[in-house]
């Protein structure tokens, strides 16, 4: 059992993954959580963790704009890469609800479920992006954006994000190289912006992730009233050491179900995203943010909070509001659709919910999780694009254009023929195919995200390190480096350094330089 108080103590938990793990540390976790569920061990019984751990593979962020020409501006020196480190996620008691939900254990017994992202360096809040307003960066220089999607019940047929797919995970991951292997998202994950086509009906079916609730990182939910300075300075800029706890609408159930939904008190029918207390802790020492959300999982926790007995479940957000709650109404909303069906195919992703017993559904350990990071462009792009996405768990392996865990000849295939049929789309056949408005628009074939798919992709496909493509990562490969290092934010030739940028971020630096290293394998070993 784990204590985290308000002063930053840096947790320790069991390392689990839904999409498991290539790394043997993070593996051997794997199996120790396994081993805790199924009770497995000398001592005999043991209780399932109250918690667990989704781990990023650390280092790994990179730019992905989404403005037409992807040359929205973005200084990445001032402004921070957005870099997860891990999840955590679990039953919480905290030691006194209505005093401080922050200040508790990780414990089976908890009312509420704790998430926390733990990110690299010092990540401030985010400010107001929009027509009027336009300040990402009112509370620091390096605010995170995005959105952590949560499927509660295992289910991706159920629960989505209808209206604005291309702001979610499955809208974006190939940005970063690759398709993900997850099975239930072969058929879901945008290949390219024509997925964004506002049929629910025709595949891919990237509108529908399966998830209930997300937590929506947007500055556009609170405002400057709603942040209480547990530790700080009061100059309203979130800095090394601070704690700030934020009271806002940053929970939601996912708006897909407002169409169908029976919930009330919201601000529109359908509507279910309570107010909740969002944490920003700075850790000096350790050199991470934690940002971190506590929620009842009951309406028993929402009582215990501001020392009431527990409201009915009556779908109702602006009183007593819990996970339970919203996922009742959803129960109610399919049953009264059984007997009132709407006729919109959309109701797909509710009527399930029907034959679902919400109480089966409170295991915070047992929930499928992806997210998507990001920062904000210096000022507002002209095209309206708010977002530039850096980090995405779970992530891909970069060149595995199928998705299928592999990278292989398989790969490179795939991706000479997407140049064969489109080389001559611009009207020149000249081994390239470019891709119009990039980065609004984008292909899982361009594995290095720089607009064109040409034969530099498939060359990091084949043996990603081997800068002078002999079969082998070596020292002859690390003196070709060193000719194309240029340092953090400064731009290379493509022709002639594009392989030397191992993290695909637009410049070749000693994150690239530590990506080589570990790649290294000696003459003649490929």
């Amino acid at each position: 059992m784990t204590k985290l108080s308000a002063k930053g103590s840096a947790p320790t938990h069991v390392d689990r993954s839904r999409f498991g793990s290539r790394h043997p540390v993070l593996a051997g976790a794997v199996l120790v959580c396994v081993a805790l569920v199924l009770g497995i061990s000398r001592g005999g019984t043991v209780a399932a963790a109250p918690s667990v751990t989704v781990a990023d593979s650390g280092d790994d962020a990179a730019p992905r704009r989404t403005d037409p020409g992807g040359d929205g501006p973005f200084d990445s020196d001032l402004h921070r890469l957005i870099e997860l480190r891990e999840m955590i996620i679990g039953k919480w008691a905290p030691d006194d609800p209505e005093a401080d939900i922050f200040v508790g254990t990780f414990a089976n017994s908890g009312k509420f479920f704790r998430l926390d992202l733990v990110l690299d360096k010092l990540v401030n809040p985010p400010g107001p992006t929009g027509l009027v307003y336009f300040e990402p960066f009112r509370y620091g220089d390096h605010p995170i954006f995005g959105f952590v999607e949560i499927d509660m019940d295992q289910d991706v047929e159920t629960g989505g994000e209808l209206n604005a797919p291309q702001y979610r995970y499955l809208g974006n991951i190939v940005r970063f190289g690759g398709k993900p292997e997850i099975a239930d998202f072969q058929d879901r994950v945008a290949l390219n912006a024509s997925a964004f086509d506002g049929d629910f009906l025709t595949a891919p079916f990237v509108d529908r992730h399966g998830e209930e609730f997300h937590l929506a990182l947007l500055g556009s939910e609170f405002t400057s009233g709603d942040i209480e300075e547990v530790l700080g300075d009061s100059d309203t800029i979130f800095e090394e050491g601070e704690t700030w706890q934020i009271n806002a609408p940053f929970f939601h159930r996912a708006h897909g179900y407002e169409p169908f939904s029976l919930a009330t008190g919201g601000a529109h029918a359908g509507e279910y995203a309570p107010a909740c207390t969002l944490q920003f802790q700075h850790d000096a020492g350790a050199e991470v943010t934690y940002v971190s959300l506590v929620f009842p999982l009951k309406n028993q926790g929402a009582g215990l909070m501001v020392g009431e007995p527990p409201e009915p479940d009556n779908g109702d957000p602006s009183d007593h509001a819990s996970v339970k709650e919203g996922l009742v109404d959803l129960h109610d909303s399919a049953v009264f659709l059984d007997s009132f069906p709407t006729g919109l195919p959309e109701e797909a992703i509710i009527t399930e919910w029907m034959n679902k017993d919400p109480s089966d559904f409170l295991n915070p350990t047992q929930w499928e999780i992806t997210a998507l990071l990001g920062t904000s462009y210096t000022v507002m792009d002209p095209a309206g694009e708010y977002f530039v996405w850096t980090d995405v768990v779970p992530d891909v392996r970069r060149g595995d254009v199928n998705g299928d865990d592999e990278i292989d000849l398989q790969d490179q295939q795939l991706i000479q023929q997407y140049i064969a049929d489109y080389d001559s789309a611009d009207g020149l056949a000249d081994g390239r195919a470019e891709l119009v408005e990039f980065a609004t628009d984008f292909s899982v074939f361009d594995v290095n995200h720089d607009g064109v798919v040409e034969d530099l992709d498939v060359m990091l496909v084949s043996l990603p390190g081997d800068l002078n493509d002999d079969g082998d990562v070596d020292l002859s490969d690390f003196a070709s480096f060193s000719v194309c290092f240029s340092g953090s934010g400064v731009p290379y030739s493509p022709l002639e350094c594009g392989l030397a940028d191992m993290d695909a971020d637009g410049d070749v630096d000693l994150r690239d330089m530590r990506r080589l290293v570990d790649m290294l394998t000696g003459p003649g070993t490929g």
